[in-house]
């Protein structure tokens, strides 16, 4: 499933847009070394974290899209990067867990 089409699925707010990529695993994790050495291209990474740094380590992981967990919104320098970049970064009201049941659910994985 492709990114667009799990933001239509999921009923996610869509912060920002990039390349209409296939979803193809999911990864969950707030500590950025742990991303940047576990998560796979590719994957949606499920975060809490909504600062800049999110941007880079997404940049650097090739991942399809990031999706703020519970509530979180992505700050202004977050935003401006990840518009610039052309990152999808997605909002879910769920926790994390939920969320992951969501991308597994509706992409399969």
């Amino acid at each position: 499933m492709t990114v667009s089409e799990f933001s239509k699925e999921s009923g996610y707010a869509v912060f920002t847009k990039g390349e209409d990529r296939e979803i193809e695993t999911g990864y969950c994790g707030d500590f950025l070394s742990n991303i940047i050495s576990r998560a796979t291209d590719a994957c949606a990474w499920l975060t809490v974290m909504n600062n800049v740094n999110v941007a880079a380590v997404a940049t650097l992981i090739d991942c399809a899209c990031i999706i703020l967990c519970e509530g979180v919104e992505p700050d202004e320098a977050l935003y401006a990067r990840a518009n610039s970049l052309g990152i999808w970064v997605l909002g879910a009201n769920e926790n994390v867990f939920e969320a992951a049941k969501t991308v597994a659910r509706l992409c399969g994985v």
